[in-house]
């Protein structure tokens, strides 16, 4: 899954401006573009509706980098510790 950026979201704005009008509906072809938008980038649907809405886009990326980053930090993490078992072990043959 790619980390949802403001070029990003943006792009997937400016598709849905590039539709034809029908009311901010989610159906047809801007619902194919909100569907594609989660499954690219892992958001809800209301955060994808409000990115093709053009609304709190901004809210939306610093979230989604915030977790990327948290995310990366505990795998390091995790990955530290086991190391650090790993150094602890003695093994006997």
């Amino acid at each position: 899954m790619e980390i949802l950026t403001r070029e990003v979201a943006l792009a997937y704005r400016e598709k849905a401006r590039a539709l034809p009008y029908n009311g901010a509906q989610d159906i047809g072809q801007r619902r194919a573009l909100r569907l594609e938008l989660q499954a690219r980038c892992g958001g809800t649907e209301l955060e994808a509706v409000n990115i093709l809405n053009g609304n709190n886009i901004d809210d939306y990326c610093t979230k989604h980098l915030a977790r990327a980053r948290a995310e990366g930090a505990a795998v390091a993490q995790g990955a530290a510790r086991r190391q650090k078992a790993r150094r602890g072990r003695r093994e006997w043959y």
